[in-house]
């Protein structure tokens, strides 16, 4: 019956997703609500984008307000490698101040470092690290001094505003992906600069958004009015929207017409067709000190119709296949599978003697031999019995036969010598036999498993599981004058225990057994 349950549960469960599949690829999907939701997911993380930038900017302020702390070779030298540990976006950082130079590049699983204090700016000494270890140094030499490039010189004398650009005199290796933040401040006897380095692709993988949809347009305009376009799909190349062809990229310049019909809103949502397609569009607006006036981000109403919503919706549907499968399997597997319980398992002797008897462990020398007066005596196996009726009363427990009260393997020979065969599978037949007529086949079936082990010095030890039942075990045994009574034993500390008082006894079993 239990493999049926299991069965139903997982063909339902597949059937009721497959059902959610069906009525929501039925059910209108307004494009607005599922693209508000999208921008304020998208906000979110392009905020956190220029706050951490910031962010990074006043710690290098605020750690470098004068040459003095920058000739700290060994401190500036571990600031940076833990800044750029800690640094999510960015892929490099220089700092200058004066003749001083800091750089910071990012690559692969290292990080490389230069700092240099000549006057030369047309070169740098470089040292490669791994988990903060050194690797390995170089000397690299430039075509044109870092002093005389055309970002250099204007944040040279544009102080405390941050600036976003990309030119053409930072490109490195033909690389159009790369762009750039930058910041100065006066300090008494010079200036500082800083120098932050992005990868539009490495950004791109922080948004959510640009991993939900394959065509996604964002432009960015900074505070020097150059508008940066750093879109998923922008195949041609990286730059200013200033440069861009309308007839290679007519759909940039009719979106940023279409947004500058809203010059008076700090933050919104419209949408726009073109050429017999719909668009949807979000933007935001932040302050003058953050050196981006807005961001602009763009969605194809086709993608939000499909792509959100196919992709789930796939997913779901294998899963709803799977369950519906999986249960009509489990319709043709055993059924005793299903019925073997992980529980039976006994933990070896040598495992449970590394604690001391208690409320869920008790050791027996035997259940037939009295040791003490040298021959069988019945009266042992009644101790078996009751301490076995006790576990099931109470929280279950283990039983070792063989055992002693010092832990001292013994071994169950002597018990052997009492019965007509002297083997454990002959032993085990008998102590069965007894429970069956004491406690009932289905109660030792179900609570009760019995396992034997050859210990040290070939000596074997009866084990004897008991689960914790679910209803209450009346032992019928023999009093003084041959007659049989009921008796009802529990666990009480490491011994077990008869309750007498009916009343005690419905007390308890109340409590135990009717929660």
């Amino acid at each position: 019956m239990r493999k049926y349950y299991f069965a139903f549960i997982l063909i339902l469960s597949g059937i009721s997703i497959l059902t959610y599949i069906y009525i929501q690829n039925n059910r209108t999907v307004y494009s607005e609500t599922v693209f508000s939701d999208e921008s304020k997911v998208f906000n979110e993380s392009f905020t956190g984008f220029t706050e951490e930038v910031n962010e990074k900017i006043e710690l290098i302020r605020s750690n470098f307000p004068n040459s003095d702390n920058i000739r700290d070779t060994t401190n500036t030298q571990k600031f940076f490698l833990n800044f750029m540990k800690e640094s999510t976006f960015l892929i490099a950082v220089g700092l200058f101040q004066n003749e001083y130079k800091i750089g910071v590049n990012r690559d692969n699983k290292s990080v490389v470092y230069a700092s240099d204090s000549t006057e030369a700016f047309d070169v740098v000494r470089w040292q490669r690290f791994e988990n903060e270890k050194f690797i390995s140094s170089w000397e690299e030499s430039f075509e044109k001094p870092i002093n005389e490039t055309p970002w250099y010189k204007k944040l040279s004398k544009n102080f405390d505003q941050t600036r976003w650009f990309f030119e053409s005199g930072l490109k490195e290796n033909g690389n159009n992906e790369l762009f750039y933040a930058g910041y100065s401040y006066e300090f008494e006897g010079g200036i500082s600069i800083i120098l932050f380095r992005f990868e539009r692709l490495k950004l791109s993988e922080n948004f959510e958004t640009f991993s939900k949809f394959k065509n996604v347009k964002l432009l960015v305009e900074t505070t020097q009015e150059r508008t940066m376009d750093l879109s998923s799909n922008n195949m041609n190349s990286f730059q200013d929207v200033e440069d861009l062809d309308i007839k290679s990229d007519s759909l940039t310049i009719h979106t940023i017409n279409h947004f500058k019909k809203f010059d008076k809103q700090d933050q919104g949502i419209f949408k726009f067709k073109y050429h017999d397609k719909v668009y949807w569009n979000s933007f935001q607006r932040f302050p003058a000190e953050a050196g981006i006036l807005y961001y602009l981000l763009t969605i194809p109403d086709s993608e939000i119709q499909n792509t959100i919503l196919n992709n789930m919706h796939e997913i779901l549907l294998w899963v709803g296949l799977i369950l519906v499968l999986l249960g009509i399997l489990t319709l043709f597997i055993k059924s005793r599978i299903f019925y073997q319980n992980p529980r039976s398992e006994l933990p070896s002797v040598e495992e449970i003697l590394k604690e001391d008897e208690n409320r869920y462990l008790e050791f027996k020398s035997s259940s037939r031999y009295d040791y003490r007066q040298e021959k069988h005596n019945p009266v042992l196996e009644q101790v078996i019995f009751k301490t076995v009726a006790a576990f099931g009363n109470t929280d279950g427990g283990i039983l070792l036969i063989g055992v002693d009260d010092d832990k001292n393997i013994i071994g169950l020979e002597k018990d052997f010598s009492t019965l007509k065969k002297s083997t454990a599978d002959y032993y085990e037949v008998h102590l069965r036999n007894n429970l069956h007529n004491l406690m009932g086949v289905r109660y030792v079936s179900k609570y009760i498993r019995m396992q034997f082990e050859i210990c040290e010095n070939e000596k074997i030890v009866c084990k004897i599981k008991v689960f914790a039942a679910k209803e209450p075990l009346y032992l019928k045994m023999k009093n003084k004058n041959g007659l049989l009574e009921e008796k009802f034993y529990v666990r009480s500390g490491n011994s077990s225990q008869e309750i007498k008082s009916i009343a005690e006894i419905n007390e308890y079993i109340n409590t135990r057994f009717k929660k």
